[in-house]
């Protein structure tokens, strides 16, 4: 703990920034632990209900409700671990099977085609593209592209 007259600073292992989980080594480990907590509650939803909903609203449920958990502030955290990445890989394919009712072995590029998913990899590599193509042409908000100088 840091102390000064008007105000404190404690040191924490890890804090809950705009639902980023930031810890101090930047290593993200506790926020994709968090993600794959929250779309752990919800594919047990999905998997009870799978013979109840139709396909129309799985893949509703999943679009809504799950996919935006994989995406979110992915251009921050996408440089953690291989390991802590293909966790999330793994879980991105079994919800898309459970949504589909396909089984475990069925091909992941036949799911992702029937999803119109692309593979998670490539949908954090387009979400980082499409941040620094904004940045670059000034569609950002102004204070991220003082944050880059450009080597031509």
């Amino acid at each position: 703990t840091v102390g000064q007259s008007s105000f404190c600073i404690t040191e924490s292992k890890s804090q809950k920034y705009l639902g980023l989980m930031v810890d101090s080594q930047l290593k993200f480990n506790n926020h994709i632990e968090l993600i794959k907590s929250k779309i752990a509650k919800r594919t047990g939803a999905l998997y009870r209900s799978k013979k109840l909903l139709p396909l129309k609203y799985r893949k509703m449920f999943v679009n809504a409700l799950m996919l935006p958990q994989f995406d979110y502030l992915d251009v921050i955290w996408s440089r953690t671990s291989k390991y802590q990445l293909n966790s999330l890989d793994v879980l991105y394919k079994k919800v898309a099977k459970i949504a589909l009712d396909m089984d475990k072995r069925e091909s992941s590029l036949e799911v992702y085609k029937t999803m119109k998913w692309l593979p998670l990899h490539l949908r954090r590599q387009l979400h980082l593209t499409t941040y620094m193509y904004k940045v670059i042409n000034n569609l950002a908000p102004e204070q991220f592209g003082h944050n880059f100088s450009y080597i031509f």
